[in-house]
């Protein structure tokens, strides 16, 4: 896939998670699509699940905001790494909020496939964001496992 288009797509892409645009950012999805949260173990499979992921995430840090410092091309696929941005204001995972600021670094993984984001995979630190943001890390990392246990959400 052309690289100027797979930018073009991604950059869309993420003015829509800015305005907080679900739908704009759904249509630059597949419709099998992912959203993948290593950190976590959880992958949301196909629009309606990748909804309700995003819809979570924009709910727990409402002001969540990557900052992207580099990017790299493959065949099919595009890599960002930059410094995510939130703050804990709302219920993650059923874990209340813990109020605190973070900034840590992520990584992300794109690939493309008939013209559109196949998905995302995401990497952070949980540790290093769960400590800045005030939330207690084992929690998180139960509730994440049960979610993936329930849902068959898990990596």
């Amino acid at each position: 896939m052309d690289r100027d288009v797979m930018f073009r797509l991604f950059t869309a892409h993420r003015e829509a998670e800015a305005r907080r645009d679900l739908g704009a950012v759904l249509e630059t999805f597949v419709a099998d699509c992912f959203l993948e949260t290593v950190a976590l173990g959880l992958r949301s499979r196909g629009q309606a699940a990748t909804r309700a992921a995003y819809e979570g995430i924009f709910a727990a840090f409402p002001d969540l905001e990557p900052e992207d410092r580099g990017i790299a091309y493959g065949h099919d696929v595009i890599v960002v790494w930059g410094v995510l941005r939130g703050t804990s204001r709302g219920p993650w995972l059923g874990v209340p909020p813990g109020g605190g600021t973070f900034a840590v670094p992520f990584t992300n993984v794109v690939p493309f496939q008939d013209g559109l984001m196949a998905g995302e995979s995401l990497y952070f630190d949980l540790a290093t964001l769960c400590a800045q943001a005030g939330l207690d890390l084992a929690r998180v990392r139960s509730a994440a496992a049960s979610r993936a246990a329930a849902d068959g959400s898990g990596v």
